[in-house]
């Protein structure tokens, strides 16, 4: 007798297969949602902190005319992020 599988539309020769596979599946899915939970904070996280450093640094240049630093490359990340900061800046 085969066992078909509402969850995973698909058919098992066991009970005990079905089960197994619809419990896998289920926890794999559970296992997603919350690293995706996870993830998306993150991301609002890093979206508040770019908003708090490019108001402060858009004041600073407001008050002081200009902003200079050094960037060394632990701090910067890829090449790509520090240019991308640039983007992000353009008013």
């Amino acid at each position: 007798m085969k066992y078909y599988s509402e969850i995973l539309k698909k058919l098992y020769d066991s009970k005990d297969e079905l089960v197994k596979a619809e419990v896998a599946a289920t926890k794999a899915k559970s296992d997603r949602e919350v690293k995706a939970k996870e993830v998306t904070e993150l991301i609002k996280a890093a979206n508040e902190a770019t908003k708090k450093a490019n108001t402060a640094l858009r004041e600073f240049i407001n008050e002081y005319g200009s902003f200079k630093t050094t960037i060394k490359s632990e701090d910067a990340g890829t090449k790509s992020d520090f240019w991308d900061l640039f983007d992000k800046l353009m008013f």
